[in-house]
């Protein structure tokens, strides 16, 4: 029995975890200020549920991957400064 391997090389899932971790960290940042009436919450959601599909897209593509995370992590420091 032959076993293929993985097309994910160890720092691609480690990439990937952190963007699905920082991914999660603007999704909370999107609900906590829709909750306070910073945002919109129907755009809040709309918002969240297009970063998640955006992550689950990438998929195996690095290159798709490093722009989602440059993005999230633009994000995440506007959201953090409207917190503020």
């Amino acid at each position: 029995m032959t076993v293929d391997s993985s097309a994910w090389r160890a720092n691609d899932a480690a990439r990937f975890d952190l963007a699905r971790e920082s991914v999660g960290d603007v999704v909370a940042l999107l609900l906590s200020l829709s909750r306070t009436g910073v945002l919109d919450t129907a755009a809040s959601l709309d918002e969240a549920k297009r970063i998640r599909g955006d992550l689950l897209e990438a998929g195996f593509d690095r290159a798709r991957l490093d722009k989602l995370l440059t993005d999230v992590e633009v994000r995440a420091a506007e959201l953090e400064g409207l917190r503020q």
